[in-house]
């Protein structure tokens, strides 16, 4: 009796259709994973943006009453008392912002990114391009005992950067910056 060696059709068939779904499978999971390999660049652009947030925030004394060189200190003695409303202080450009607290005014976000001269991507053309999907929210309270909780102590404002880089889903998750500017 002759014994053919080899396959059958149905094996064959069945390694063909085997084979297609490891692939289909590997194959999705590799297709998913190519937005996701864009979010570390996201971050660290996220993370440089607010780098420069908070470095442009730190130029700016520490309050509308804070004079040029800032001694004396608001609040202290013979010096004018420190404004206890965060906002602006009759700005009406973000070039013209001349405290800390100006910021305040960015809030409760996320708002579009802006630059130094509150020009939005639509208003910069292609110079906020490569940032027209990031979002940024920028809170200011006192918190002069620098426990991370506002208070009413002049000595010390908080000063909270939060940078939303895009993600896959939308906004992605906040890159977040603390910073204290002090009343001196």
């Amino acid at each position: 009796m002759n014994r053919y060696k080899g396959f059958t059709l149905i094996e064959v068939i069945a390694s063909m259709v085997l084979t297609a779904l490891a692939f289909t499978a590997l194959a999705s999971f590799f297709f998913n994973q190519a937005p996701r390999a864009i979010e570390p660049i996201f971050q660290t652009r996220a993370a440089k943006l607010g780098e420069a947030l908070v470095d442009e925030i730190l130029s700016r004394p520490f309050d509308e009453n804070t004079p040029l060189g800032g001694v004396p200190a608001c609040d202290s003695a013979g010096a004018p008392a420190c404004t206890t409303a965060m906002g602006l202080d009759g700005e009406t450009n973000r070039a013209d912002y001349d405290d800390v607290d100006d910021y305040n005014v960015f809030c409760g976000g996320p708002f579009d990114i802006e630059d130094a001269l509150g020009n939005t991507e639509a208003d910069a053309g292609n110079a906020l391009e490569d940032f027209g999907r990031f979002k940024m929210s920028i809170c200011v309270d006192y918190d002069g005992d620098y426990d991370g909780a506002a208070d009413t102590n002049h000595n010390a404002k908080l000063i909270t950067v939060d940078v939303f880089p895009p993600g896959v889903t939308g906004t992605g998750s906040a890159i977040t910056f603390k910073v204290y500017k002090g009343n001196f």
